[in-house]
């Protein structure tokens, strides 16, 4: 079961959808101007806020439509779900979407966390144990009793997949499902700017565009370091898992790191969203020469090529240049790499920039690229 978790945290953080930046014309009010994020949009009325989530999968739709409140006796559209803010009570049910709640200081309202197991947030395992943050199970299989005893006024939800059996049984529960698509987003800055959607459901809507303008502004100086670099070395990505082996697409945020890190990669001008299914052997003749090698699961070298041998035919691994994202870790696997990395793209990229560059970041050490020894 800890495979497969990890195997879908991989999936997901390959994963870009192709969107357009839009605001259906059916939406009232001031529009609130995003950067990068294509998911979603935001829009204010005298009375009460519109955010509308897109459907990655079918562009022209909309996902669902929340109209926020402060008052419940203001009356809103009926094409949406009204939503009284700030949100007291949510269960989370992704990690993904803890290092948000942290920055905006709303982690009190977390009364419910899917697979705590895989939690790295030390307050969140403490709210566990301590029975304040309830344990609502498997993500992919939430315990709908205890969420009904429960009843936060809100469930934020990732929507992978919203025609399964467990989403209709949330469906059914009457609560408020607040669809949070930031991993379809194409680059990393788009995906740290969902901030701002979270924001808007706790009333810190300034808050958060400060956070993100934060972010934003440390990842575009880090960009800058690598403008004239004259060197590039070649990178490969991820590892073969039961005869698949799934590298970042072209159009996908991780080759948008990668160009920012100034890095080649050879797929990078696929011109292809997300990720691509590929296999060792494609792996071999692509990349055995690469000097690089990024996202691995194992932790020591001798543990990469016990899985299989043929991983020495790569020259970054003879070279010991292997690398994974484990370097924040907690006994139970949950690693902060796949929970805070989402709001920070600018850590992100400084240790990537360190791993391919580490002349241009001499004292810096990474936060959560680890070398594999």
């Amino acid at each position: 079961m800890k495979q497969l978790a990890v195997f879908i945290c991989i999936m997901f953080f390959f994963i870009g959808c192709t969107s357009n930046k839009k605001v259906s014309a059916d939406v009232k009010g001031t529009v609130v101007g995003l950067t990068y994020a294509e998911g979603f949009s935001v829009a204010k009325v005298d009375s009460y806020t519109t955010v509308t989530v897109f459907n990655p999968w079918k562009s022209e739709e909309v996902y669902a439509r929340y109209h926020l409140v402060k008052d419940d006796n203001v009356q809103v559209p009926a094409d949406g779900q009204k939503v009284l803010i700030p949100l007291q009570t949510m269960v989370v049910n992704s990690a993904t979407q803890l290092e948000f709640l942290q920055m905006l200081d709303e982690m009190s309202c977390i009364s419910g966390i899917c697979n705590p197991e895989y939690i790295y947030n030390p307050d969140v395992l403490e709210g566990v144990r301590n029975g304040r943050i309830q344990n609502m199970g498997d993500a992919f299989n939430l315990d709908i009793e205890r969420l009904l005893l429960l009843r936060p006024q809100a469930v934020m939800t990732t929507a992978y997949n919203a025609e399964d059996e467990n989403s209709k049984r949330m469906k059914q529960t009457g609560l408020t499902l607040i669809y949070n698509i930031e991993w379809q987003e194409r680059t990393l800055l788009a995906r740290a700017e969902w901030i701002k959607f979270v924001g808007a459901f706790f009333d810190k809507e300034a808050e958060a565009d400060s956070l993100f303008r934060m972010v934003e502004s440390n990842y575009n100086q880090l960009k800058k370091l690598t403008e004239n670099c004259k060197e590039r070395p070649s990178v490969m990505a991820g590892q073969d898992y039961r005869g698949t082996w799934t590298m970042p697409a072209g159009n996908s945020f991780n080759a948008q790191l990668f160009r920012d890190a100034a890095v080649d990669y050879y797929f990078a001008d696929d011109g292809r969203d997300g990720s691509r299914s590929s296999n060792i052997e494609e792996a071999l003749l692509l990349f055995k020469e690469a000097d690089i090698w990024v996202g691995v699961q194992a932790n020591s070298l001798k543990e990469l090529v016990e899985t299989n041998d043929k991983y020495r035919l790569f020259k970054a691994c003879r070279a010991g240049k292997v690398y994974n994202y484990n370097k924040r870790c907690n006994a139970t696997g949950g690693n902060d790499y796949w929970e805070s990395a989402v709001a920070h793209p600018d850590r992100l990229l400084k240790d990537m920039i360190k791993v391919m560059h580490p002349e241009l970041l001499p004292d810096y050490e990474t936060y959560y690229i680890r070398q594999l020894q």
